[in-house]
């Protein structure tokens, strides 16, 4: 028992000695680490009815069909975590956190707010920092060209990787669960979080009389208020731009084309304020 243990010890410590490694940014004193995403493709959503095929789970819901392929065509880069209190506060200057600490994701933050601090980030950092995407959200939160094939980002023991309604009554602090195979944390629980795509169905047929949900924004990942099945890396939500609550946040994106060769050979480079 003990030599098995040893085993599953060493698996997970060579595991972590293979991961990315991260870049890191930083605003005046606060860091921020970006994981970078190998291009590639993957079968995206889910499906309850044959588990022979790609993507079975019997918890998914309509929205999640059908399953089908879709290519990333360029690498991408996506937060570690999700947006701190810290470092919203930094670029902001206030922050709006039911629960306040500076490890924990920022909250109550509609899609309009996060824009401006995307547009605030940037002029300080020199950089263009955006929302992923949704395929880019399902493709890293499924880790990538290294997936494993997990229901949730990281693995298939919900309590292991995410935060949600049946542990949490709260945010908690970011890098607090495991990390799914690219060294992300928090893509299952903890918050919500936006994408920049507007909702629509899989098939177009569906789409011709989406009425005021076609208004809203996909957001992802569940949250520390919302049902453990809602942390399915295949998981849809709606909200309208103008929505924010205490389970609600973002993680920033960044093209790898706007990442020079220097800052991925040093990734503690410190990017300062602009005068």
């Amino acid at each position: 028992m003990l030599l098995g243990l040893l085993l599953v010890l060493q698996t997970l410590l060579f595991a972590q000695d293979t991961l990315p490694a991260p870049t890191t940014y930083t605003v005046n004193k606060v860091s921020f680490n970006m994981i970078r995403v190998e291009k590639g493709g993957f079968w995206m959503g889910a499906q309850r009815k044959d588990t022979a095929e790609f993507n079975y789970d019997r918890a998914a819901l309509i929205d999640e069909l059908p399953v089908h392929h879709v290519t990333i065509r360029d690498d991408f880069y996506i937060g570690q975590t999700e947006v701190t209190q810290k470092l919203w506060k930094e670029v902001m200057g206030y922050n709006p956190s039911r629960y306040k600490c500076p490890k924990r994701p920022v909250t109550n933050v509609n899609y309009y707010e996060v824009q401006e601090f995307l547009r605030r980030l940037d002029s300080i950092t020199g950089m263009q920092f955006r929302l992923p995407t949704e395929e880019e959200w399902e493709y890293a939160a499924r880790g990538g060209m290294n997936t494993h094939g997990y229901l949730y980002s990281g693995g298939n023991e919900v309590d292991r990787v995410a935060w949600h309604n049946g542990n949490a009554r709260k945010t908690k602090k970011v890098k607090k669960r495991t990390v799914n195979e690219l060294g992300i944390y928090d893509m299952s629980g903890n918050v919500w979080e936006w994408c920049s795509t507007k909702y629509r169905f899989y098939d177009k047929e569906r789409n011709t009389n989406l009425g005021k949900d076609g208004d809203m924004y996909i957001i992802r990942g569940g949250g520390w208020q919302l049902p453990p099945t809602s942390c399915r890396v295949s998981w849809r939500g709606k909200r309208l731009p103008d929505l924010k609550n205490s389970f609600g946040g973002f993680r920033l994106c960044l093209d790898a084309r706007y990442v020079k060769e220097e800052e991925k050979e040093a990734p503690e480079m410190i990017l300062q304020e602009k005068e």
